[in-house]
């Protein structure tokens, strides 16, 4: 469990590269990923057990629709799915599929259960640490897919879904893009309370194996709980199956609307005026940075970036090319003697030499 712990601790990061707006260099969301829960081997919860079909039959229909939605709409986006038919994918799998693919997004849909038949509702996840038992246990039983997995042991680091200790360092995860994950996460829930009328127990957050390691806003959404009759009823159905997938679909809409005129105010603004500043990168790495070599003040001057699946790191921000050499000094006493200066010219990295020639 330490040696777990310690690995993520190193490849967690919490801070943003502020002038990358978006993973992709181009405007907006051109890819997206949709998960649909377990599958294969792995038939999630089976809810009352009056149907033959499980979870994963439910998520699997709602996550087509959804993407037939997206592509009918938006032909420009790729979506791409984790599983379409009924097979078992590992739980890092579905990570490395959205990672590989650069997508935009990451929406991993599930159906939620419960001892008390009685409960009912949807509710959406994203990354981070349980604030209470019940979020616990959700994460604890969706995460126990990887139980199903030969050597899950050495694949997830000695990860135990049922140790609560295991979530503190998967709750480091995902704090670059945890703000565009909230974001998503509360439209999904407006649309499931103001459109399907269902009940809306909210935006939380758990630690999620499947969403842990996306390098792009993710949600875990759970459409409502199987061990509910009447829920239960409605989640397979297809008009339930239809309302939800057209839900998340709008939700998605109102998210890349947004996000979008975000991102053209930006660069309107960058067009108005050459905004440069200097800089040192001083790591480049295919691995994440432990951040706690710096001093706390010291840390706050970092910016990350991933770039060609390379995580590259830069010290402070100045205005003059005199200042540089303050910095690099910093950096010579935290043993990083292999630093370079950079120029950021309109949110854009480049070489000083290619900056100045653009400003002149």
């Amino acid at each position: 469990m330490k040696r777990f712990i310690l690995l993520f601790l190193t490849l967690s990061s919490v801070h943003s590269f502020s002038f990358l707006l978006a993973q992709n260099s181009t405007l907006g969301i051109h890819k997206i990923v949709i998960d649909p829960g377990h599958g294969g081997k792995d038939s999630g919860n089976l809810g009352t057990g009056r149907y033959s079909i499980t979870e994963k039959d439910v998520v699997l229909d709602v996550s087509l629709k959804l993407g037939n939605y997206i592509i009918s709409e938006f032909p420009e986006i790729e979506v791409v799915y984790t599983r379409t038919d009924d097979n078992f994918v590992k739980l890092s799998d579905r990570t490395l599929i959205a990672n590989q693919k650069k997508a935009d997004l990451f929406i991993s849909i599930h159906c939620d259960a419960f001892h008390d038949k009685a409960v009912y509702g949807a509710s959406t996840f994203v990354m981070g640490m349980h604030k209470t038992e019940s979020n616990l246990n959700v994460a604890i039983r969706e995460n126990s897919s990887i139980l199903m997995e030969n050597n899950y042991n050495a694949n997830y680091e000695g990860f135990n879904p049922a140790e609560p200790e295991s979530y503190i360092a998967l709750s480091m995860y995902q704090s670059n893009h945890i703000l565009n994950s909230i974001s998503f996460a509360t439209k999904i829930q407006n649309q499931f309370k103001l459109k399907v009328s269902r009940k809306d127990r909210g935006v939380k957050q758990a630690g999620f194996m499947v969403i842990s390691r996306a390098a792009m806003p993710s949600v875990l959404v759970e459409l409502g709980f199987l061990t509910n009759r009447l829920e239960e009823d409605f989640l397979h159905s297809n008009d339930g199956k239809t309302y939800m997938a057209s839900a998340i679909f709008r939700a998605f809409k109102e998210y890349k609307i947004e996000l979008e005129s975000i991102l053209l105010e930006t660069k309107r603004k960058q067009s108005d005026k050459l905004d440069l500043i200097f800089s040192v990168q001083f790591l480049t790495s295919s691995d994440a940075m432990n951040y706690n070599l710096f001093d706390k003040e010291d840390r706050k001057l970092i910016m990350d970036f991933y770039d060609n699946g390379l995580y590259k790191y830069c010290y402070g921000s100045v205005e003059t090319l005199a200042e540089l050499s303050i910095l690099k000094t910093k950096l010579i006493n935290y043993g990083f003697n292999d630093c370079f200066a950079i120029a950021i010219l309109n949110g854009q990295k480049m070489s000083i030499t290619k900056a100045l020639s653009i400003v002149n």
